[in-house]
């Protein structure tokens, strides 16, 4: 006999029936349990062991690694279920993780700068045809399965949705499942990959979930009442003890990235910039003065022809980093400013909504990769989002109890936001404005309130006036200004279109700007949503683009796709779309009206696919977001991590490792290789002023740059080093130590 259920895979125990309790099931099922822990056992000890996993440069994991990984875990699942009445739901949940695992190997992804695609199917049974044949074995198996289930499905979603709402979602999901490029064999292949990919994970969730038995429901609507807090809600918001935990969470999995997969190194350019401003800050300064040989230690971003070096980017965020290298732990401060806005996106949830509202939304964050990724990164953008939920948050709570103080407090944190990104400052400020505007009650509460506001930012944007006059000598000319005024043309890198917009990089789409490419920037940027937002193998936009087009949306929502049209819109007129670097980071704003909408989402497929009347959950629904976000920690953040962030762009330490070993001290080491990523990963470890007992970093960029530098620094001895994209490695002496003089002789014959 089979257990009640609304599919199978696993028949029941001879002699049992549905009532019979799991540990029956479990006991006669103890061989089949044994057998999926050995192969488990067996798949994982394979993996960790096998060189087919190992980078054969250091022996780190490789990307490739996550596949067995996957269905070691999922064979484990088995092992703990299968003689329960969960097995079913433990078989579809482990062939969905694993068919994710496959899918994301047949990704051409990887630490170089490219939007990522799907790879042809003859390159992938050539590359992984374990990968390909997981897949077709999971698509067989749904195709088997579903079949029954298509006429309720089928109906349940022509009686929700008008054929015209189900043509949009249905179009936008598809382009968004692939990066627009020139060469239309990639994005045809990438569509038509991404869609039937998607359609399949899609189709692993509603099996898995529709596998479990009524009485596994009713224990899960009770274990969702009491977690997400269904039953009582708080009468005003605060933190609790989800709350604490979940900050934690985030702190931990971010600050290990930062050390291990990251290494405590800055890889992208912006990142070693933000180094060189915040080591200049630590030590008490704005500037530095330049070195010797400017064009040896020359790079993109660095004033190389001026007398003195100054960093580009506003100075909130560098101070900081500031305060961590002081600390001794800078790989921490953006982890620990992800558990900070952990905190305020569970306070301005509630808010807005309700303290069970706050708690999946939160959930949804602390499982997104593209919070998690960014939060180990050395990016702004963290500390931007902490700024604004702080000023969200706070006003507020002005709004609600009618406290102007609480208005002045944000318009502080306004102000803030203005000094890491500007453009971003003048969206927050006209944001919250305008919801002040609309939600206070009287004109004299809103000029009160908005007076607060402004004087508030005033106060903390205003301390840009004498920053750029330290700089710049023009309280009114940015420092990043200046730079590319100086160093390329006037508005290469100003807003709006035109021929002279941009620096026309291999990832632009056209020469300068124009409406043209602001749709192609978008485009990329919505692929890039879809795919990291929070790693879902239906696509991450799937829940939020489901409520958006459902005609559900109350007057509560409005806020969210305001802020996302406001977003989308402002940086529409910048020539470039912020590239892959961190996904979509231009737009990192919207990262919390999107999590709202995707738990607005949750709520309206809950409503609309009620069973048993249940009136505060559907256990269903619950059960396949939990599922889909187990398995983006499982198998997308793993795969991510190593794939493309571990030596992302070529970046990586190694020099200061040989430095130490080989007790450098005050010498001169002329590094051989690329500007990027060669000399740059070694060029923050240069002191600020080029002098002292430390060494000295320098681009062996040619024979006569390396001459003025022999000649220049004859007082220290002299090593050469070859890159990492000379050694197919990591750093490696050539040479050393010699004398100056010796090499300058050497160098004349």
């Amino acid at each position: 006999m089979k257990l009640e259920s609304n599919n199978y895979i696993i028949p029941a125990p001879s002699g049992s029936t549905a009532g019979e309790t799991s540990d029956h099931a479990k006991g006669s099922f103890r061989p089949f349990s044994i057998l999926f822990f050995v192969l488990g056992a067996v798949v994982m000890v394979w993996s960790i062991r096998s060189d087919l996993f190992r980078n054969a440069e250091n022996s780190f994991l490789t990307a490739e690694f996550c596949l067995p990984l996957t269905v070691g875990l999922g064979l484990f699942l088995m092992g703990f279920l299968v003689g329960t009445k969960w097995r079913n739901f433990a078989f579809w949940t482990a062939l969905a993780a694993a068919g994710q695992a496959a899918a994301l190997q047949m990704i051409d992804a990887g630490p170089l700068i490219h939007f990522q695609f799907y790879r042809s199917i003859p390159e992938q049974l050539n590359r992984n045809p374990v990968a390909v044949a997981l897949i077709a074995v999971q698509f067989v198996l749904i195709a088997f399965a579903i079949g029954k289930h298509l006429p309720g499905i089928i109906g349940w979603i022509n009686k929700t949705f008008a054929k015209w709402q189900l043509f949009l979602m249905a179009g936008f999901l598809f382009f968004a499942g692939a990066a627009v490029t020139p060469n239309y064999s990639i994005y045809l292949t990438s569509l038509a990959t991404a869609f039937l990919v998607q359609l399949i994970g899609l189709a692993n969730i509603i099996l898995a979930i529709r596998s479990l038995p009524e009485e596994v429901l009713r224990g899960l609507r009770r274990k969702y009442l009491r977690i997400f807090a269904y039953a009582e809600e708080k009468e005003r918001p605060g933190l609790d003890k989800f709350a604490l935990f979940s900050a934690l969470w985030i702190v931990l999995i971010a600050g290990a990235l930062s050390y291990f997969v990251y290494q405590v190194h800055p890889h992208v350019p912006d990142e070693t910039q933000y180094f060189f401003q915040a080591k200049n800050m630590a030590a008490g300064q704005l500037t530095s003065k330049a070195p010797l040989v400017p064009e040896a230690f020359s790079m993109y971003m660095v004033p190389s022809r001026d007398a003195r070096w100054y960093g580009i980017f506003p100075p909130a965020f560098p101070v900081m980093l500031a305060i961590g290298l002081k600390l001794g732990a800078v790989w921490l401060v953006n982890p620990l400013l992800a558990g900070l806005c952990v905190l305020l996106a569970y306070l301005f949830f509630q808010e807005i909504y309700s303290l069970r509202f706050a708690r999946i939304g939160v959930l949804l964050l602390c499982c997104s990769p593209w919070f998690i990724f960014m939060a180990m990164s050395f990016m702004s953008h963290i500390f931007l989002l902490a700024c604004s939920l702080g000023a969200a948050v706070l006003l507020a709570r002005s709004l609600r109890k009618e406290k102007i103080g609480y208005a002045f407090g944000a318009g502080l944190m306004v102000g803030i936001v203005s000094l890491i990104r500007p453009l971003d400052g003048l969206l927050v400020a006209v944001l919250l404005g305008f919801w002040a505007l609309i939600k206070c009650r009287t004109w004299t509460m809103r000029f009160l309130t908005g007076a607060c506001l402004t004087v508030g930012t005033i106060i903390t944007g205003a301390l840009v006036l004498p920053y750029n006059k330290a700089i710049t000598g023009d309280p009114m000319l940015l420092p990043m200004n200046a730079y590319y005024t100086k160093y390329f043309w006037k508005d290469v890198m100003a807003l709006g279109f035109g021929a002279n917009r941009g620096l026309d990089w291999g990832l632009d789409a056209f020469p300068g700007h124009s409406p043209l490419e602001a749709m192609v920037n978008a485009a990329l940027n919505t692929f890039s949503l879809n795919i990291e937002l929070l790693g879902w193998a239906t696509g991450s936009l799937l829940l939020a683009v489901c409520f958006l087009f459902s005609g559900r949306m109350k007057r509560k929502d409005l806020w969210a796709p305001v802020v996302i049209v406001a977003v989308l819109g402002s940086y529409s007129f910048y020539w470039y779309s912020g590239g892959p670097d961190f996904g979509a980071r231009y737009w990192f704003l919207i990262i919390i009206p999107l999590i709202a909408l995707t738990v607005r989402a949750v709520e309206f497929l809950g409503d609309a696919i009620r069973e048993n009347r249940e009136t505060q959950v559907n256990a269903r629904v619950m059960t396949a977001v939990l599922l889909l976000c187990g398995i983006t920690l499982v198998c997308y953040i793993p795969w991510r991590a190593l794939d493309k962030y571990y030596h992302y762009l070529g970046m990586q330490p190694g020099v200061e490792r040989l430095a130490r070993q080989n007790d450098f001290g005050r010498s001169l080491v002329l590094i051989r290789g690329q500007e990027h990523p060669d000399f740059q990963s070694a060029w923050i470890y240069n002191p600020l002023d080029f002098e002292g007992d430390a060494p000295v970093y320098a681009w062996d960029k040619n024979p006569e740059i390396r001459q003025k530098l022999l000649q220049n620094y004859k007082d220290r001895q002299v090593w050469i080093v070859n890159g990492p994209t000379l050694t197919n490695g990591g750093y490696q002496i050539v040479r050393g130590p010699v004398s100056a003089d010796q090499l300058l002789a050497e160098q004349s014959q």
